[in-house]
């Protein structure tokens, strides 16, 4: 290859590159002096300790804060003697309990809450497993003061919704974290009704609210005998080439019930299963016909919308209902448990050791140093991209695993390299060195690749939450740094065909060898 040849493609290769990072890595202001271009980096979602969580409690029926309690009583308003002969205290005086609920746990007080507490408890327990299958990279579960729960999940905000540089995601992303709790909170059995009374097994099913005039009457359309259990197998989250839906298996029993029902259901006014959990409505299945089979699918709009019903339904579908009914006032957006800065100083640990082995390349290797800073950069922005584009949640650990993949490409580079020089010490050409050398490591290094792919695949399928991501960011990474392992072969060859001096190139010569003759 020609000295001009090698030069146009270096360049090209280097302008593409930095055009690529600086896409990647930095976000400013646009000349209009409105608008601002946000990096993909800072449009990465992040997990709950680099952007917070959002948090609420939940409280059963029956009981109230002491900050409600006190307020009442004290504004001694028409319902301040109410308040005081219809509560009693918790043990700590956070909460306070209906007597009517303690009465139906136990005939003295410290029984009942005792019992309360156990609820409760229990409650906490099912919770956990439902926000475990939807597959967050982290949330929280608490029991408080045995009469409430607190639940956390990630506000999962990018870096630029995070420091109000994206005010447009930033809603988008509290609505979704609201909804998750919304509905992975919501207490009751799983029944399947329908409007047409001709349909239903069940005489007294409602959803209708007292005194209101536009309520629906709803109806049962499993036959009574059958608890849910023996209808429903399982219901789990479907994905498919961008559709999204909600799978439900169905037991010998259920497929007969189904077929029963949605034969009834296709030929009436209401031509839909309604899935309620308790007195809320969460899905509707479209019944155009009679239904055979042992599993179907309803589709929905969205991703998170299918894991949430996936979630919920699957857990009351195994008969995981909840002891009490909660209520919440708010969902609260708390900062990162890391601090504020955290993302920030994430990224610029993150570069720190990117520049430190760069310098250390260009001192050691010369020419060919910059070559593989100039391939980091190119191993960056692509584990960029893929990360935003596949949408994986950014963790500390899932940084921590992509600087770890990060290494192996530095490594395999770097082995190769002082294998290169060990080949040129012989007397070797450049040419023959970089062969030699490449082809010395060609099985070992293969062999680390496809290890970690196989771990990293591994922990993509098995594992669920922030162990899957950082299993789905070890599986980018890894062939990140092979594919660009051998693009960094290719850019060598560019970089090394116009040298004059076959015998030295980039730091490496050969040893004299003298004449004794």
């Amino acid at each position: 290859m020609g000295k001009i040849k090698s030069a146009v493609i270096t360049v090209i290769v280097a302008l593409a590159t930095l055009a690529l990072f600086l896409f990647g890595v930095v976000s400013c202001d646009l000349p209009d002096g409105v608008h601002r271009y946000n990096s993909i980096l800072s449009n990465i979602h992040l997990g709950s300790e680099l952007s917070g969580d959002a948090y609420t409690t939940l409280l059963p029926e029956g009981v109230i804060t002491a900050e409600e309690y006190a307020f009442t009583v004290a504004e001694e308003s028409d319902k301040a003697d109410e308040y005081r002969d219809t509560y009693v205290a918790s043990e700590s005086g956070a909460y306070y309990v209906e007597r009517d609920v303690l009465s139906s746990y136990g005939s003295s007080d410290a029984a009942a809450f005792a019992a309360l507490a156990e609820d409760v408890a229990a409650d906490a327990e099912i919770l956990s497993s439902r926000f475990a299958t939807r597959n967050y990279t982290s949330y929280a579960v608490s029991v408080v003061d045995g009469c409430a729960i607190r639940v956390a999940v990630p506000t999962n905000f990018t870096y630029a919704a995070y420091t109000g540089s994206d005010l447009s995601s930033v809603s988008a992303d509290i609505a979704t974290a609201t909804s998750a709790i919304s509905y992975l909170t919501l207490g009751g059995e799983l029944t399947l009704r329908n409007t047409t009374r001709s349909i239903g097994w069940t005489d007294s099913v409602t959803s209708a609210q007292a005194g209101d005039e536009h309520a629906t009457t709803t109806y049962n359309v499993i036959d009574a005998r059958y608890d849910i259990t023996d209808i429903i197998s399982g219901i789990s989250y479907y994905s498919l080439g961008g559709s999204y839906a909600v799978k439900v298996d169905l037991t010998s029993t259920g497929e007969d019930e189904i077929s029963r029902a949605t034969a009834a259901i296709a030929s009436s006014d209401d031509t839909y299963i309604r899935f309620y959990v308790g007195e809320t409505s969460v899905i509707n299945l479209t019944c155009e016909s009679q239904m055979t089979g042992s599993s179907f699918y309803i589709q929905v709009s969205d991703e998170e919308t299918a894991r949430n019903y996936a979630s919920v339904l699957g857990s009351v579908a195994q008969g995981d209902a909840l002891n009490c009914v909660y209520s919440y006032d708010e969902v609260i957006y708390g900062t990162s448990s890391s601090g504020m800065n955290a993302a920030m100083f994430t990224a610029i640990a993150a570069l720190v050791i990117f520049v430190a082995l760069a310098v250390f390349a260009i001192a050691r290797y010369k020419k060919l140093g910059l070559m593989f800073a100039l391939m980091a950069l190119l191993f960056s922005s692509a584990m960029i991209a893929v990360i935003y584009l596949v949408g994986v949640t950014l963790t500390i650990a899932g940084v921590f695993t992509a600087l770890l993949t990060f290494a192996l490409f530095a490594v395999s580079n770097f082995w190769t390299y002082e294998s290169v020089r060990s080949e040129t010490l012989l007397g070797k050409t450049i040419q023959a060195s970089v062969k030699q050398g490449y082809k010395n490591l060609l099985s070992a290094l293969l062999e680390v690749h496809i290890v970690i792919l196989v771990i990293s695949v591994m922990l993509a399928l098995i594992g669920v939450g922030e162990v899957a991501a950082c299993g789905l960011i070890l599986l980018i990474g890894t062939v990140a740094s092979y594919v660009l392992y051998w693009f960094s072969r290719f850019m060598w060859y560019v970089t090394m065909s116009p040298a004059r001096d076959k015998y030295k190139f980039c730091g490496y010569s050969r040893e004299a060898i003298e004449d004794y003759e």
